[in-house]
């Protein structure tokens, strides 16, 4: 069993930190938007409780991650962090000009060298599955106006 003085330093503890961080954030930034009623939202309503179950269950983590051993912290891996963050960007910046379809096939070869496990036919046929999916889903279902490809 752990010593009492590894408490705190695990990863529910940080992983709730960074919960809090970010519904911190969110707090922040809908400040100003009109949260109405259950009857009539206002455009923060939904951010707001969204924010606010997100920050309970950070606050939830984190004292579970000081009262409770948990998982140590391993070492930190900058390429997935990076391969992540640029597949965002990219689908970010090529969802207009490209379309949705081109957008998050790149977005999955982007993704796709985050870890040395995954093989490439995988990642094809993940990207081709969730391009297809998103098509059906926010373009022909929901109605989003947004070009399939360029």
């Amino acid at each position: 069993m752990r010593s009492p003085a590894g408490r705190g330093h695990n990863t529910d503890f940080y992983s709730g930190l960074l919960l809090v961080a970010v519904a911190t954030v969110a707090l922040l930034y809908i400040r100003t938007l009109s949260v109405g009623t259950v009857l009539e939202m206002g455009p923060g309503y939904f951010p707001l409780g969204l924010a606010l179950v997100l920050l309970g269950m950070g606050l939830c983590l984190a004292v579970k991650g000081l009262l409770a051993e948990g998982s140590p912290i391993g070492s930190f891996h900058l390429r997935p962090l990076i391969c992540i963050l640029l597949s965002f960007t990219a689908f970010g910046a090529l969802v207009e000009r490209a379309g949705l379809i081109i957008a998050i096939l790149a977005q999955v070869a982007i993704a796709h060298f985050a870890s040395v496990e995954t093989r490439w036919r995988q990642s094809l046929v993940s990207g081709v599955l969730l391009a297809a999916a998103s098509a059906v889903i926010f373009v022909w279902l929901l109605k989003i106006p947004v070009d399939l490809l360029p």
